[in-house]
C-alpha cells in the first residue's frame, strides 16, 4: 500500500511539473476516451462512463481495491451521481504514456464556485478499454 501511495505522490508531481504548454491537454485515442468519460461525469450519465471501461476493469482507491467490474463501477457512479447531484469535474493535467492516461483533475460535488478538491488518475488500457483505474484522492473528498 504504501508503494502505490508513494507512486501517486510521484505521479502527482509529475503531473504538475509537466504542464502541457499553453494549457493543452494530451490528444491521443485513449486520451480522448478519458475526456468522453469527464463528460458523462458532468452530464450525471454513468452508462455513458464506463463506455469505453473492460467488463473485468478493477478500480482501487490510494492503494486498495475498491471495485471490480464494469457493470459494478456503473453501478457505483449511478448512486455517486444521485448522492451528489452538481458533482462536476474539469481536467487540469492529462497526459498519455504507451497505455496509461495520466490525470489531474479537480472535482466540485456541490458547488463550482470553491477552489475544487485535486484528484489524480492513472487508467491503464488494454485492447483500447480501460481495464485499471489508480485513484490518488484527499481523505475529506466526501467529507460534509
Amino acid at each position: 500500500m504504501k508503494n502505490i501511495n508513494f507512486f501517486g505522490v510521484l505521479v502527482l508531481i509529475s503531473c504538475l511539473g509537466c504542464t502541457p504548454k499553453n494549457n493543452q491537454l494530451s490528444d491521443g485515442e485513449q486520451s480522448r476516451v478519458i475526456k468522453k468519460m469527464i463528460e458523462a461525469v458532468n452530464d450525471k450519465n454513468a452508462e455513458k462512463y464506463v463506455n469505453n471501461f473492460a467488463e473485468d476493469v478493477q478500480v482501487y482507491v490510494d492503494g486498495k481495491q475498491k471495485i471490480i467490474g464494469k457493470k459494478v463501477l456503473q453501478e457505483n457512479r449511478a448512486k455517486h451521481f444521485k448522492r451528489y447531484p452538481k458533482v462536476s469535474s474539469k481536467i487540469e493535467y492529462l497526459l498519455e504514456i504507451d497505455n496509461k492516461v495520466i490525470m489531474h483533475d479537480k472535482v466540485w460535488l456541490d458547488d463550482v464556485e470553491g477552489e475544487g478538491k485535486d484528484i489524480v488518475e492513472i487508467f491503464t488500457f488494454k485492447n483500447g478499454q480501460v481495464y485499471r483505474v489508480d485513484v490518488v484522492q484527499p481523505n475529506d473528498l466526501f467529507a460534509k
